[in-house]
């Protein structure tokens, strides 16, 4: 005969379970937490598209809500202090299309009330990489690492590339 377990949800996920199941003695039982499998999670949680900002100021802006969720969560409790005060963070970015690696100031603009990566946004990615109007770009943070990865998710088909001011 076999055993059922009546206090346990089968579900397979990794998320918070909705399991409802009304058990053997009549009563629901609501766990929080699921089983159900999830086969693919897209990596890149920072999803932006360019718009003319991005590409003629010198920092990539992020929303606060994004940035708080998704930079400052993995970057740890001095670097959240240090920004959280006005003052900026190095941190490492590595252009996963191109193998290189580069370095962007991670910073909170309290005049916009949103962060931002600033620095050398503009040299070393909107104009090595042609970026323009419309690219969607993503970020990522590889814990393994500790860096965030950087790729040009979708290009815009639409307009012509940007090309350094020098290179005219």
């Amino acid at each position: 005969m076999a055993y059922i377990n009546h206090n346990a949800c089968t579900h397979l996920s990794l998320g918070v379970c909705t399991c409802n199941e009304t058990f053997a003695y009549g009563f629901k039982r609501r766990w929080g937490y699921s089983t159900d499998l999830m086969l693919y999670d897209d990596p890149w949680k920072i999803k932006k598209v360019l718009q003319d900002g991005d590409l003629d100021k010198s920092m990539l802006l992020l929303a606060k809500d994004l940035a708080e969720d998704l930079v400052l969560s993995v970057l740890g409790a001095d670097a959240q202090r240090e920004v959280g005060t006005g003052g900026g963070i190095q941190v490492r970015i590595w252009d996963i299309d191109t193998k290189s690696m580069y370095s962007l100031v991670f910073k909170r603009l309290v005049y916009l009330g949103s962060y931002a990566f600033i620095g050398n946004w503009i040299q070393d990615f909107v104009w090595r990489r042609g970026l323009k109007r419309g690219d969607e770009i993503g970020l990522h943070w590889d814990p393994y690492n500790k860096h965030f990865n950087f790729s040009i998710l979708q290009a815009n088909q639409d307009s012509t590339r940007r090309i350094h001011p020098s290179k005219v």
